[in-house]
């Protein structure tokens, strides 16, 4: 949703099956970690192997650098072919690698041709200028009102959700170019909803079971 100028690009690079490193900048709920892993499935396939994923605010040491993306990409994939496979190393919120963790990456950035690097990070400054330099930057930029809202309705759509449009735009307005929030909030009117909908079809199943009252004389 939104960003259309980087989608393009990143469409281009997958077409023509050179992809290079990728750098993803920008507020929460942009589009970062969503494009990335769209772009594992494109090239990786549905449930294909070679993806590794890991929330640098968790795995931020070198050591597990190390131990969970230095030591696989020495080898092929399990089920790919030896010739034609890939590696997808995304890293989600890199930020919170250290920057000892970051620093051992630049050789296999440079050496490693059967591997691509993702990054994607609210703090930019947080990440050494040698990875920047080694990837295609892209800086993701709040959603419009308008974006958000023609996101909301295709979920809405495939939901079989009965939204209007001033209720979507509600909700843009309210989430501030952050489609994360969005959804979170569509989920909970879809929610409200739903549980209405239910609330009335049990009061109308209690009305038509009760006795019809009779008229009572004067």
């Amino acid at each position: 949703v939104g960003n259309r100028d980087t989608l393009t690009e990143i469409e281009g690079f997958i077409l023509s099956g050179s992809i290079p490193h990728l750098f993803f900048k920008g507020d929460v709920g942009t589009g970062k970690t969503a494009l990335a892993e769209v772009i594992a499935l494109k090239l990786l396939g549905e449930g294909g192997s070679g993806l590794i994923e890991l929330n640098a605010s968790d795995d931020r040491e070198e050591a597990d650098i190390k131990k969970k993306v230095l030591k696989p990409i020495n080898y092929i994939p399990l089920g790919a072919n030896k010739e034609n496979y890939r590696w997808i190393v995304l890293f989600d919120e890199a930020e919170g690698l250290k920057p000892t963790a970051q620093a051992i990456l630049k050789r296999p950035m440079e050496k490693q041709k059967k591997v691509i690097f993702i990054f994607t990070t609210n703090e930019e400054n947080k990440i050494i200028d040698a990875i920047k330099s080694r990837c295609s930057c892209f800086e993701f930029k709040p959603l419009s009102d308008i974006d958000i809202v023609e996101g909301l309705k295709r979920i809405a759509v495939k939901e079989n959700l009965n939204m209007n449009d001033n209720t979507l735009m509600e909700i843009a307005k309210k989430s501030k170019g952050d489609m994360r929030s969005a959804i979170n909030e569509l989920q909970k009117q879809a929610s409200l909803c739903s549980r209405n909908a239910e609330i009335d079809k049990i009061v109308a199943q209690y009305m038509k079971a009760q006795p019809q009252e009779q008229g009572v004389k004067a």
